[in-house]
Protein backbone atom coordinates (compact mmCIF):
# COMPACT_ATOMS: atom_id res chain seq x y z
CA UNK A 1 0.00 0.00 0.00
CA UNK A 2 1.16 3.42 -1.20
CA UNK A 3 1.04 6.46 1.53
CA UNK A 4 -1.85 7.84 -0.30
CA UNK A 5 -3.49 4.93 0.33
CA UNK A 6 -3.13 4.72 3.52
CA UNK A 7 -3.90 8.76 4.23
CA UNK A 8 -7.43 7.94 2.63
CA UNK A 9 -7.91 4.89 4.84
CA UNK A 10 -7.21 6.59 8.05
CA UNK A 11 -9.22 9.71 7.03
CA UNK A 12 -12.03 7.37 6.04
CA UNK A 13 -12.12 5.57 9.40
CA UNK A 14 -12.12 8.93 11.19
CA UNK A 15 -14.85 10.01 9.42
CA UNK A 16 -16.76 7.09 10.26
CA UNK A 17 -15.46 7.24 13.49
CA UNK A 18 -16.92 10.79 14.11
CA UNK A 19 -20.38 9.67 12.24
CA UNK A 20 -20.50 6.97 14.62
CA UNK A 21 -20.21 9.26 17.71
CA UNK A 22 -22.49 11.98 16.48
CA UNK A 23 -25.28 9.62 15.02
CA UNK A 24 -25.80 7.77 18.88
CA UNK A 25 -25.67 11.43 20.47
CA UNK A 26 -22.44 10.74 22.31
CA UNK A 27 -21.60 13.56 24.70
CA UNK A 28 -18.66 14.27 27.58
CA UNK A 29 -20.31 13.02 30.64
CA UNK A 30 -21.74 16.66 32.50
CA UNK A 31 -22.86 18.28 29.35
CA UNK A 32 -26.26 17.99 29.16
CA UNK A 33 -28.67 20.26 30.77
CA UNK A 34 -29.64 21.17 34.29
CA UNK A 35 -33.37 19.51 34.95
CA UNK A 36 -36.48 21.35 34.91
CA UNK A 37 -34.77 23.91 32.79
CA UNK A 38 -32.91 25.53 35.74
CA UNK A 39 -29.86 27.37 34.77
CA UNK A 40 -29.04 28.94 38.13
CA UNK A 41 -28.48 26.92 41.11
CA UNK A 42 -27.88 28.22 45.05
CA UNK A 43 -25.87 25.70 46.40
CA UNK A 44 -26.70 25.86 50.59
CA UNK A 45 -23.82 24.59 53.34
CA UNK A 46 -24.56 20.63 53.32
CA UNK A 47 -25.97 19.35 56.72
CA UNK A 48 -23.24 17.47 58.54
CA UNK A 49 -24.79 14.04 60.22
CA UNK A 50 -21.43 12.53 60.11
CA UNK A 51 -18.55 12.43 62.64
CA UNK A 52 -16.31 14.96 61.37
CA UNK A 53 -16.93 18.31 62.65
CA UNK A 54 -16.41 20.58 60.14
CA UNK A 55 -15.68 18.76 57.24
CA UNK A 56 -19.31 20.09 55.37
CA UNK A 57 -17.15 23.14 54.64
CA UNK A 58 -14.59 20.98 52.72
CA UNK A 59 -17.77 19.24 51.40
CA UNK A 60 -19.92 22.33 50.49
CA UNK A 61 -16.90 24.46 49.15
CA UNK A 62 -16.00 20.91 46.49
CA UNK A 63 -19.36 21.13 45.49
CA UNK A 64 -19.26 24.44 44.44
CA UNK A 65 -16.16 24.74 42.67
CA UNK A 66 -17.19 21.52 40.65
CA UNK A 67 -20.03 23.54 39.29
CA UNK A 68 -18.57 26.48 38.85
CA UNK A 69 -15.68 24.96 36.90
CA UNK A 70 -18.15 23.59 34.78
CA UNK A 71 -20.58 26.15 33.99
CA UNK A 72 -19.49 29.24 35.54
CA UNK A 73 -22.65 31.42 34.95
CA UNK A 74 -24.74 28.39 36.57
CA UNK A 75 -23.58 29.25 40.21
CA UNK A 76 -26.31 32.11 41.85
CA UNK A 77 -24.93 34.29 44.70
CA UNK A 78 -28.16 34.19 46.59
CA UNK A 79 -31.41 32.24 46.51
CA UNK A 80 -32.92 35.21 44.80
CA UNK A 81 -31.37 35.11 42.03
CA UNK A 82 -31.76 31.05 41.33
CA UNK A 83 -33.86 28.87 39.53
CA UNK A 84 -33.40 26.29 42.16
CA UNK A 85 -31.58 25.77 45.54
CA UNK A 86 -28.88 23.05 45.66
CA UNK A 87 -28.78 21.69 49.05
CA UNK A 88 -27.74 18.33 50.98
CA UNK A 89 -26.50 16.03 54.05
CA UNK A 90 -23.35 14.43 54.80
CA UNK A 91 -24.64 11.04 56.22
CA UNK A 92 -21.79 9.24 57.58
CA UNK A 93 -18.26 8.79 57.17
CA UNK A 94 -16.82 5.54 58.55
CA UNK A 95 -13.15 3.78 58.44
CA UNK A 96 -12.52 0.54 58.10
CA UNK A 97 -9.09 -1.40 58.41
CA UNK A 98 -8.58 -2.90 54.84
CA UNK A 99 -4.87 -4.55 55.73
CA UNK A 100 -2.70 -5.84 59.10
CA UNK A 101 0.00 -7.15 59.82
CA UNK A 102 -1.01 -8.06 62.79
CA UNK A 103 -4.40 -8.98 64.79
CA UNK A 104 -3.98 -5.57 66.41
CA UNK A 105 -1.95 -3.47 63.89
CA UNK A 106 -3.77 -1.92 60.93
CA UNK A 107 -1.41 -0.88 58.00
CA UNK A 108 -3.88 0.72 55.84
CA UNK A 109 -7.76 1.85 56.56
CA UNK A 110 -10.73 2.72 53.93
CA UNK A 111 -12.34 6.18 54.27
CA UNK A 112 -16.25 5.87 52.94
CA UNK A 113 -18.65 9.02 52.88
CA UNK A 114 -22.25 8.75 52.15
CA UNK A 115 -23.65 12.37 50.39
CA UNK A 116 -26.98 12.76 49.37
CA UNK A 117 -28.26 15.96 47.37
CA UNK A 118 -31.99 17.64 46.80
CA UNK A 119 -32.19 20.11 43.98
CA UNK A 120 -35.49 22.65 45.60
CA UNK A 121 -37.55 24.65 43.20
CA UNK A 122 -38.05 27.86 44.74
CA UNK A 123 -41.61 26.92 45.60
CA UNK A 124 -40.07 23.83 47.28
CA UNK A 125 -40.79 21.15 44.72
CA UNK A 126 -38.10 18.68 44.55
CA UNK A 127 -36.67 18.72 40.94
CA UNK A 128 -33.69 15.92 41.47
CA UNK A 129 -32.82 14.10 43.59
CA UNK A 130 -29.30 12.44 43.84
CA UNK A 131 -29.90 9.14 45.73
CA UNK A 132 -27.12 7.93 47.83
CA UNK A 133 -23.57 9.37 46.69
CA UNK A 134 -21.09 7.13 48.00
CA UNK A 135 -17.13 7.27 47.71
CA UNK A 136 -14.28 5.60 49.42
CA UNK A 137 -10.62 6.48 49.80
CA UNK A 138 -7.86 4.04 51.01
CA UNK A 139 -5.10 5.63 53.36
CA UNK A 140 -1.76 4.37 54.74
CA UNK A 141 -1.77 4.01 58.78
CA UNK A 142 1.40 5.19 60.15
CA UNK A 143 2.86 3.19 63.44
CA UNK A 144 3.39 4.91 66.61
CA UNK A 145 2.41 8.02 64.65
CA UNK A 146 -1.65 9.02 65.07
CA UNK A 147 -1.14 12.74 63.85
CA UNK A 148 0.38 11.60 60.62
CA UNK A 149 -2.53 9.05 60.54
CA UNK A 150 -4.97 11.74 60.90
CA UNK A 151 -3.45 13.47 58.10
CA UNK A 152 -3.28 10.87 55.54
CA UNK A 153 -7.19 10.10 56.78
CA UNK A 154 -7.53 14.08 56.00
CA UNK A 155 -6.43 13.73 52.51
CA UNK A 156 -8.38 10.77 51.81
CA UNK A 157 -11.47 12.31 53.48
CA UNK A 158 -10.15 15.83 50.70
CA UNK A 159 -9.90 13.00 47.31
CA UNK A 160 -13.40 11.95 48.61
CA UNK A 161 -14.86 14.91 48.32
CA UNK A 162 -13.73 15.96 44.89
CA UNK A 163 -14.78 12.67 43.76
CA UNK A 164 -18.16 13.40 44.94
CA UNK A 165 -18.73 16.77 43.98
CA UNK A 166 -17.49 15.36 40.64
CA UNK A 167 -19.86 12.70 40.59
CA UNK A 168 -22.97 15.24 41.49
CA UNK A 169 -22.76 17.58 38.70
CA UNK A 170 -22.22 14.83 36.39
CA UNK A 171 -25.49 13.25 38.05
CA UNK A 172 -27.37 16.33 37.99
CA UNK A 173 -26.52 16.89 34.11
CA UNK A 174 -26.96 13.55 33.10
CA UNK A 175 -28.74 13.39 29.87
CA UNK A 176 -30.99 9.88 30.08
Amino acid sequence: MNRDMKKQIATGILFCLVCVLTACGYQFTGSGKFPAGVSRIFITMLENRSSEPGIESTFTGDLIYEFTRNRKSAIADDRESADAVLSGTLSRITTDTISRSSISTALERRATATLNLRLISLDGQVIWSSGDIVEDETYLVVQDNKAATNENKRKALLQISKKMAESAFSRMTDDF
